[in-house]
């Protein structure tokens, strides 16, 4: 899946009128899981413990590794990005990540104001790598997470200078992102996003037959993120290659 960088600005997003191919994020717990998707065109490698909770942390260690076996891959190399784990610990975590991370996600729990939320965007943003961009989480059931809905975090993540944006689901109970958000919410998110001049990336239980549908909503991510299902079984359990080259063809067509 080839990145075209033709009529896109330094954030990653596409003007209207002008579609781009849709970018895979896929998520991994283990330097054998980089090492296996290395070998498909996925856009952005990120590393997060699903054991552990939505964004949970990946060790120090396996950020250390993940960085160097992506460098080795040169011009080939994918993006890297590291799940930070909720506010506490990632105002924890982000001073120790390597600069060769791209991007980092912090989860918004608890941040059930605009200042909150703010301030700890502010606070990661202070201990992050100065190469490595922030990207604002919003939880599809943000009730259960007692924090800000994706509308209002869009507008914040605007307003604090934040370019990316993702969506995904903060309680993993086999819900997904598109059972907590009705077609014409998404819709209405992916015009503020257009509007905003936001890249968003959409997460959180997305199966590939949610392309499709997706699609047929006119709701147009500029990046899909998943994890249960290119697995065997579930979120937790090993990468499964067939369901990895099915996602890989699939995302070829958009």
């Amino acid at each position: 899946m080839a990145i075209q960088d033709t009529f896109i600005d330094p954030a990653g997003f596409s003007p209207p009128g002008k579609i781009r191919p849709t970018q895979w994020l896929v998520s991994l717990r283990s330097i054998e899981e980089v090492e296996i998707a290395a070998k498909y065109p996925i856009d952005i490698l990120d590393l997060k413990e699903p054991q552990h909770g939505p964004l949970a942390p990946a060790s120090a260690e396996l950020w250390l590794a993940a960085a160097q076996s992506v460098a080795s891959l040169g011009e080939r190399a994918p993006k890297l990005s590291a799940a930070l784990g909720e506010p506490d610990e990632a105002r924890t975590v982000s001073g120790d990540l390597p600069t060769r991370f791209d991007f980092a996600k912090a989860g918004p729990s608890g941040c059930d104001s605009a200042a909150k939320l703010v301030q700890m965007w502010d606070d990661v943003r202070d201990r992050l790598p100065a190469t490595t961009e922030l990207v604002a989480v919003a939880y599809a059931d943000h009730g259960a997470a007692n924090s800000l809905a994706p509308e209002s975090v869009f507008e914040l993540a605007k307003q604090a200078g934040l370019g990316r944006c993702l969506i995904d689901t903060y309680s993993k109970n086999g819900k997904s992102t598109l059972d907590h958000l009705c077609p014409e919410r998404l819709s209405a998110i992916h015009k503020l996003a257009s509007q905003l001049r936001l890249w968003w990336a959409l997460a959180g239980s997305i199966r590939i037959g949610d392309v499709d549908w997706l699609g047929q909503q006119n709701v147009r991510p500029d990046c899909i993120g998943v994890r249960g299902d290119i697995c065997t079984e579930d979120r937790t359990s090993p990468l499964c290659e067939t369901r990895m080259s099915l996602w890989s063809n699939r995302l070829a067509k958009n």
